[in-house]
């Protein structure tokens, strides 16, 4: 069934186009929606948005089938179980890209259209049965990871097979590569840089799906959360954040056993933990998978220090202080300088510059617009329950 018209450029549709296009989910459960998405790696923004996406189906279409078309299958079925009804888990766009970069070396539309494999000609025609296929949001489809673009004409290999709507949400695009998203019926980005780039408004990041804003609670002393990232950074940069980070929690004076440090990415986090720990509590350091379950709440009596674009982005939306470390120019700066735009309050640093005094912190704005406007364009995607 086809719920869009296919428009001949990546564009967001305007109120008034959107009106005619909301889909039509009456009648029998036909193919199921189709997530494709970084997460199973694991790392905690490209989890947290699939969740967000999971979540949101659950409550609004809970009767009908998601597929989640992800890198590690197996991790994201235990980060996800039990998310939806009747969801399911599977690989084919990324092992048709691994195939084509790597294997056989055909073009990955080739792939998808021919296919020519037992090993996952089943999961690709799934792919190809598809009701609409949607790329979840993050900032993988750029100059940074030009191998990504793989996924989209994959994607649009399956569209042009079926007919689904191709839909991408919460996209950053910075720095530019070649891939434009041309052809979707639905795009929508999170910062200036991508929507100048496009010619269509700015939206904001899919972790803003939530049903409504939490709750701030700033109830205790202040509590200091840290995270430096070892992994795609700018040369020399890892040495002077670490030196940074050191300089300011000298200077906010939050005692070491109020001290932690939150990891994202598996290992690629864990680096900067050996650098600092003498900073954190003895049982401070919360790994990935505890963080994922909840051992630290994000709240508004904590103060957080680091480079991660969704530490910023989930601290900041429960009310906590902090500083935005831009890892790599061109990227990281303009990631953390779409949530300070929204009101986040955070100061964002290269690593140099003045070191902050707890005072010197604000406290971010409400995020009640943000969570409307992933709201509404959720509910043009996918209807409401």
């Amino acid at each position: 069934m086809r719920l869009f018209r296919r428009r001949s450029s990546g564009a967001s549709f305007s109120p008034a186009e959107s009106a005619t296009l909301r889909p039509s989910f009456s009648g029998p459960v036909e193919a199921p929606f189709y997530l494709v998405s970084m997460a199973g790696y694991p790392n905690f923004g490209d989890e947290l948005i699939a969740r967000r996406w999971i979540e949101h189906l659950a409550i609004h279409r809970p009767d009908e089938e998601v597929w989640l078309d992800c890198r590690f299958p197996g991790t994201a079925s235990a980060l996800f179980g039990g998310l939806h009804p009747r969801l399911r888990v599977t690989d084919a766009v990324f092992r048709a890209v691994e195939d084509s970069l790597r294997g056989s070396r055909r073009p990955v539309e080739d792939i998808v259209a021919h296919l020519g494999t037992p090993l996952y000609d089943a999961p690709l025609l799934a792919l190809r049965e598809a009701r609409s296929l949607h790329l979840l949001g993050g900032g993988f489809v750029n100059a940074v990871w030009p191998e990504n673009a793989h996924l989209v004409r994959a994607m649009r290999a399956a569209a042009e097979i079926s007919g689904a709507p191709l839909l991408a949400t919460g996209q950053g695009l910075a720095p530019f590569g070649e891939e434009q998203l041309t052809g979707f019926d639905h795009v929508g980005v999170r910062d200036a840089a991508s929507a100048e780039k496009l010619s269509i408004s700015s939206g904001v990041d899919d972790a803003y799906l939530v049903e409504q804003a939490p709750e701030r609670v700033d109830d205790q002393e202040p509590e200091l959360v840290l995270c430096v990232q070892s992994d795609a950074l700018d040369e020399g940069s890892f040495e002077r954040l670490v030196a940074h980070v050191r300089e300011i929690v000298g200077s906010l004076g939050i005692p070491r056993e109020r001290t932690r440090y939150v990891e994202a990415l598996p290992g690629g986090d864990y680096a900067g933990f050996e650098r600092l720990k003498d900073l954190v509590a003895e049982d401070g350091f919360v790994p990935f998978t505890s963080f994922w379950r909840g051992q630290l709440a994000p709240a508004a009596h904590q103060v957080w220090i680091t480079t991660r674009f969704h530490h910023h982005l989930v601290a900041s939306l429960h009310g906590a202080r902090g500083m935005a470390l831009s890892a790599r120019s061109g990227y990281y700066d303009v990631k953390h300088g779409s949530l300070v735009e929204l009101g986040s309050g955070w100061r964002v640093s290269d690593g140099t510059g003045e070191v902050p005094t707890l005072a010197d912190l604000e406290h971010p704005g409400s995020f009640e617009d943000a969570i409307t406007r992933k709201r509404r364009e959720a509910e043009l995607l996918y209807g409401t329950a």
